[in-house]
């Protein structure tokens, strides 16, 4: 069941987030698709999220692992830029019915992921959706930046 996070705050999303990513860099894939919602245009799988991952962000399925999430608490910054971690919101008027999950969408996420101990421009996107109580986060496109 995807996570149900109580609050509209930018800090409640980001660890919704980066408990997603740690079940990644656990391998636990599974785990990791059932935290969010999920658009069947993306045709999302726990196999396919590993494969772009290990294809840097086109599908690669080969059986060693090029490529591989690892803890946001360890990776280290190469280079003088900081890893991306937009969370924005929606001003109202342009906030718009998510009629697949009967939600509203109200801003989304850009959050690059760490890669072989290191911040990358491998990006994980995601939609925040609403309803009277919660909100969800909807995983989008995992690629580059």
């Amino acid at each position: 069941m995807p996570l149900k996070i109580y609050s509209i705050d930018r800090i409640e999303i980001e660890k919704a987030v980066l408990s997603w990513i740690e079940l990644l860099a656990n391998g636990r894939y599974d785990e990791a698709y059932q935290l969010t919602l999920h658009d069947p245009y993306y045709q999302w799988s726990p196999s396919n999220i590993k494969d772009i991952i290990n294809g840097y962000g086109l599908p690669d399925e080969q059986l060693e692992e090029k490529y591989k999430v690892t803890s946001p608490e360890s990776a280290i910054i190469n280079g003088n830029i900081d890893p991306n971690k937009d969370i924005d919101f929606f001003d109202y008027t342009i906030r718009k019915i998510d009629e697949r999950h009967d939600m509203t969408i109200i801003g989304y996420v850009i959050y690059d992921l760490p890669i072989n101990g290191e911040w990358s421009d491998l990006s994980a996107t995601f939609k925040i959706l609403q309803t009277d109580n919660f909100l969800m986060l909807e995983l989008n496109e995992i690629h580059m930046l």
